[in-house]
This record gives structure tokens, sequence and C-alpha cells, in this order.
């Protein structure tokens, strides 16, 4: 075992205000052997030269300081051997990991100090990928033993995978054909496609989750997870960013690109002016049919062939937009918060600005869409066997972050409810919930909490969304769930729709055999609600 080594410092930072039981057991404990991944740029490697270097290297190294200890590592094994180390403790501390069930079975986690969106690798000749539903078809490349590993064998067993040892054996076996796609985090994916000279391949979709990385330590010492969380704590935003800096920022050693701004600012105006003459589109389209019925029979042949042309325009602007618009999110993602490097405030603000409407650009798009697929009866149901409990978990799951936006909240409160079950398209019914999760979010205060509450009869699941807004006015209640209908034109504006989201909700609900409806009062709050017949 070749292990790694810094100086010691004898006592913790007095600023963490540990207690002196801590102090004691850190006393006892002042070597700790660290489970690190050896071939993980740019979060953790282990160089030509021996040495252990990369984001999460260095918040160990700061750790260190404040907590007066060393940290082992160990720079053999290959990650499964890691993690089975761990798991005898043979191991102490993981540095920088995923939480997922399985690993919480052993150790216990931190709060994720970084965070980055995963994302769908292909050949630069291969359109847009749709998520999840995209790669059905593909055979797709993953690290063994990583959080995306476990993430599709748990829940996408039907995606063909292959896998791999490191990323970079990922990434080159998509550049030569091996594969279909290869899914991992943007830092690490960017990064080794860069230093390893990987020309043709590019970011084509994300995935519906982030990769929030944590220090886990094994369970046996529950005293060091809260050690180890001061520390962390206490590491100041200036530090984090150097950290980030550092390690992600390097290929930008000349200074901030401009360049690559303006590009991506030309092709998200392109993608504004395209949607704006296709809304003209559709105004014109209106019109056209309401004078074509006054004029009878012989024009319904072009309205017809006008949706013809709607329908074959959607289609094919989809895949049109959504590919510039992911890797817009991708650099967008990667250029705020200083992950690349620190800019002007003038910048960081445009920047701030063009990822506000790059989000509502692809809500638009994706409701425009299923109105669309909605309104010509095209959009498809499953039939599925879904657990309301374990759906409300991925829905709340996936809104996290979004609530984290808005400072809100979420309780659940399941009312021995969690394990019945209904039959019904789990896709489309996560679809309906997450939208009125985010509609409670958006119009609740800061700091205020959303309720799910889910109850149950002889015969029926009952799920409702319980805000803490405004309520809704009197004179809007008839109309709620009208197409583009919105109950505060100014304040929707401020807060980001496209009046499509609640009567998307009340279509699929019935297609489904339930029933959608509210309550409120000003001032109040909301609860939205929908039905369906057990399974």
């Amino acid at each position: 075992m070749i292990l790694f080594a810094v100086v010691v410092f004898a006592e913790p930072d007095e600023s963490l205000g540990l207690t002196n039981a801590e102090r004691v057991w850190l006393k006892n404990h002042s070597v700790i052997r660290l489970a690190s991944d050896i071939s993980w740029p740019p979060f953790e490697w282990v160089n030509s030269e021996m040495q252990y270097q990369g984001i999460a290297a260095d918040y160990m190294k700061l750790i260190e300081t404040k907590l007066g200890i060393r940290f082992e590592v160990d720079k053999t094994k290959p990650w499964p051997e890691v993690v089975a180390a761990v798991k005898k403790h043979e191991l102490d501390v993981f540095s920088c990991v995923a939480k997922n069930p399985k690993r919480e079975k052993f150790v216990n986690f931190t709060r994720p100090y970084l965070s980055f969106p995963m994302v769908i690798v292909t050949t630069d000749d291969v359109n847009y990928i749709d998520g999840i539903k995209g790669m059905q078809s593909m055979h797709v490349s993953v690290v063994q033993g990583y959080a995306t590993h476990d993430y599709l064998v748990a829940n996408h067993p039907e995606i063909k995978l292959h896998l791999v040892k490191t990323s970079a054996e990922g990434l080159q076996a998509v550049s030569q054909g091996k594969v279909d796609a290869y899914v991992d985090n943007i830092a690490t994916a960017t990064h080794i496609i860069q230093i390893k000279g990987l020309t043709n391949l590019k970011i084509s979709g994300e995935m519906p989750i982030r990769y929030e990385l944590s220090m886990a330590v094994r369970k046996d010492w529950p005293e060091f997870v809260n050690i180890l969380q001061r520390a962390l704590d206490s590491i100041s935003d200036e530090q984090r960013k150097q950290i980030h800096n550092k390690w992600i920022g390097v290929r930008y050693e000349y200074g901030f690109d401009y360049s690559l701004f303006w590009k991506s600012l030309i092709v998200f105006l392109l993608i504004v002016a395209s949607l704006y003459l296709y809304n003209r589109k559709l105004s014109n389209e209106v019109t056209k049919r309401r004078l074509a019925e006054e004029k009878a029979i012989e024009a319904l042949n072009e309205a017809d062939k006008a949706n013809q042309a709607k329908s074959e325009f959607l289609s094919v602007m989809s895949h049109e937009l959504r590919t510039p618009l992911t890797s817009i999110k991708g650099s967008l993602g990667l250029l705020l918060g200083g992950k690349i490097v620190e800019m002007p405030k003038k910048a960081q603000e445009m920047l701030d600005v063009a990822n506000q409407n790059c989000e509502r650009l692809t809500l638009l798009i994706n409701d425009i869409l299923d109105t669309e697929k909605l309104l010509a009866g095209k959009l498809t149901f499953n039939n599925d066997t879904v657990v309301m409990g374990d759906l409300i978990q991925k829905a709340t799951t996936a809104n996290q972050g979004y609530a984290d936006q808005y400072g809100v909240s979420f309780s659940v409160e399941n009312n021995g409810c969690d394990n019945e079950t209904v039959i019904a398209d789990e896709h489309r019914l996560m679809q309906v919930l997450s939208n009125l999760l985010s509609n409670a979010v958006k119009y609740s205060p800061k700091g205020g909490n959303v309720r799910i509450m889910i109850d149950c009869t002889v015969d029926k699941v009952r799920v409702s969304v319980i805000d803490q807004g405004k309520g809704i006015p009197s004179e809007f209640r008839g109309h709620i769930f009208t197409r583009f209908s919105q109950a505060d034109s100014s304040d929707t504006r401020e807060k980001g729709g496209t009046g499509l989201g609640l009567s998307i909700a009340k279509d699929i609900i019935e297609r489904l055999g339930g029933n959608i409806g509210f309550t409120s009062s000003p001032g109040e709050g909301a609860t939205f609600y929908f039905e369906l017949n057990k399974g």
C-alpha cells in the first residue's frame, strides 16, 4: 500500500467550536485512512508521479489543517476494491462520493459539497437525446460501481450497459464506436474529452438527476460525520472558488472566453427569434382557420394542410431547438457560480439572464409539444403499476433543486397510503405531479413549506399539493385549467410559466380515468389535487 502524507497539525481549529468529546475523539484517531478514486479527474486522481490531486484532494488538505489530523491515501486500489475496503473497515472515509441506498448501509454522509449535472456523451453525428427515454435502444457505457451504474441498474434495467473501469475508458469506447453513449457528470466528461483529445465527441443530452457529491464515514464512526461537516462548513466561498478554478478552469488560463459567450448568446437569440416567428405563424393559422370555417367546406382542406405543416414543423423544431439548448445549458451551468473562471459582474449578470431564459425556453418547448400531441390524440400512455409513495419521493427529489432556488421546503404526509398503487403511465403521472409541485414552489413565500398529502379510500387514491401562497383570485377560478390562462400576468411573467401546465395536467389525469381539482381562499394558499382509481 502506497500512502500520501502531509504535515500534521496538533490541535483542531478553535473556530470550529468542537466539544471536548469531539477533541478527544480526534486525538484518538489522528491518522485516518482515506478511500479515494485514483482515476477520476478532475475530482481526484493519482498522477504519473504518484501524487494525489484534484478538487477533493484540496478539500481534504484544508480539512487536515482545520482538524489537526492526517489522511493516509491508498494510491493502488481501483474503485471497486476501495468500496469493498470501506465495507470491511480497512479504509475509513470516502473523500468524494455520491449518496445512494446501497452505500447508506455501510457509511454516513455529510451534506453535498459539490454538485454537477449528469450528461449523455455521444459522437458528434448524433442528434439530441431526450434523457432516459432517448437511450432505450442504445448501448450505454458507465463506470462499474459508480453512482450512475447503481442508478441505471436500480431504476432502468432495460438499458443495455457496457461496464468500464474508468471514465477515460468509457469515453474512448464511445469515440471508437464500441458503444453508443457514455453517462457521467459534466465536469469529468469535459475534462477528459479535452486532455485525451477526443474531438469527435459532444454532449447530446442531460439526465434527470444531478451528481451530488459528499464525504462519507464508516457507520461505526458517527462522531466523525459531525466533525467533518463542521470543517466543511468553515471553508469559505473564496476558498471553494479557488479550488474549482484551479482544477476545472485550468484550460482557460488566458482569461474569460468571451468568444464562446457571444457565440452562445447568438445561438440563444436565434432560438428566441425562431420561437417568435413560430408564435406569429400559430396566430396566423388560427385566423386562417376561422376564415376558412366561415367560407364553408372547401377551406377545410387548407386547414388540414396547415395542421400537417404545423405538426411537421414541431417535430423538426423540437430536435433542432433542444440540441443547442442542451449545449447552452451545460456551458452556462459551468460558467455560473465561478466553476470555470471568475468574470466581471456585468458578464455574470448577462449569464444569469441567459440561463433563466434558457430554462424558460425548455419548459415552453416541452409544453407546446405536449399540447400539440394531446390535441392531435398522439400522446401515448403506458399501463404501469405505480406505487404512490415511491412516485412522490421521486417527484420531490427531482424538484428539490428548484425548490432550493426559492427557499421552499417539501414535507410529505402519507396517512398510511404510501404503498397504495394505481394503474397509470408513471412518466405522465410524474409530469402532472412535478407541474403541481413547481407551481406550489413558485407561488409560496421564501422559507415556506409545500405539503404533499396522500389519502386513500376503498377504491381511490387522492394526492394533494398544498402551498402557502396568496391563493387564487375568485375571478380566475372558472378557467384555471384553460390553455394559455394565467391568474396574474405580471406575477407569472416574473416567476415564469406558459399557461399550459395545468391544462396538460388535466388532460393527462382525465385520460387516466381520474379527476383533478383545487380549493383556495385568497391570502391562504391553494390546494391542488388529483384522484385515481386503485390498481
